[in-house]
Parts: C-alpha cells; structure tokens; sequence
C-alpha cells in the first residue's frame, strides 16, 4: 500500500510535467522513441533534413560571400570536389557498416551517415543527370526535386510513430492553451 507507479524514466510520466517543458518532451522521447525500432527512420529523416539546410546553407553563403571564412574548395589544380563524392563515400561506409555491425548498438550511427550521405548526395542529384555542375542553373531544380522526393518519403516513414503523434497532441495542447489566454490590456494607471 502506498506504493506509487514508476516509470522507466528518472524524470517520471509525461504527464506529470508542465505542457510544453523540455523535461516532457525528454520523457516522451524516452517512452515512445528512444528505445523504438523507429529510432534509425527517425535519425535519417533528422540528419538528412539538417545536412541539407546546413549544405545549401553554406552554399548560399559561398556564392553570395555571406561569410567571408567560407569560400569554394579547390585543389592546387583547380579541381572543385563536389559534396556528391563525399555523399556517396558516406553511402558507402554506411552500407559497408550495416553488413559488417548488425547490431541495434550501431543502427543509430549507419543511419546518421546513411541520412548525410543521402543529403549530400541528393543535393547535387541534376549534376548526376546532367553530367555537369548545373547547381546555380535551370536545371538545378532537379536537385531540389530529389530532395523533396526523398525528405517526403522519410518523413512518411515516421509520422505515424507514436513519439510524433504524442508531439502533435502536445503542440496542439499548447497551442490551444496559448489560445484561450486573455490579450494583455493596457497598462495599468493609463
């Protein structure tokens, strides 16, 4: 008697925390995710949307000389290696990791690579169809096509998993309770 329910988690249930709290979300991540089989779809879908922001990014900032410390690589020959190659000696390893360690304590790593290499990759996809670098031109939409394609389909693959509907109905809930706050009125004295 007067024993009280533990959880798996050492900061306790969900929804013991305050609606839209980091230590919530870290407990739904713990409860619906962290131990999922979901969780390699989850981490390509992550590293394959951030590779991408964080490469078009740089790119951005190269050709229009936003930062100054970043600039187009070259070798003393004047040869441009492509984030292309590096993508795919990244889809390399991962498939080389994945045959070599199956085992759950490497699946997070392979997709984490497989995610990086596919956004590297992908992101230079009309070059793949054009033979040449048609990054900047027309035909460069092609790229974004591709990684439009492939993000869809990774995220298709996890939005029916629990940790992203139970984000939902937390977004929802906070939402809906930011909603039904009373607009601040002028201050007081006025």
């Amino acid at each position: 008697m007067g024993e009280t329910a533990q959880t798996d988690h050492p900061a306790g249930d969900a929804a013991a925390r305050p609606r839209g709290s980091r230590l919530r979300a870290a407990v739904l991540w713990e409860q619906h995710m962290a131990h999922s089989a979901h969780l390699p779809r989850f981490l390509v879908c992550l590293a394959f949307l951030v590779t991408f922001l964080l490469v078009r990014g740089i790119t951005y900032s190269i050709r229009y000389h936003w930062l100054p410390v970043l600039h187009d690589v070259q070798t003393k020959g004047g040869l441009h290696i492509h984030h292309l190659v590096w993508g795919v000696l990244l889809l390399l390893v991962a498939g080389y990791l994945a045959i070599e360690f199956d085992s759950p304590r490497w699946r997070g790593v392979v997709a984490v690579l497989y995610g990086v290499g596919a956004a590297l990759a992908l992101d230079e996809f009309a070059l793949w169809l054009n033979l040449e670098d048609v990054y900047w031109a027309r035909q460069g939409r092609e790229s974004l096509d591709a990684i439009v394609l492939a993000a869809a389909l990774f995220l298709l693959t996890i939005s029916a998993h629990p940790f992203i509907r139970a984000c939902g109905r937390e977004a929802r809930a906070v939402w809906r309770a930011r909603a039904r706050r009373p607009a601040p009125g002028p201050p007081a004295g006025r």
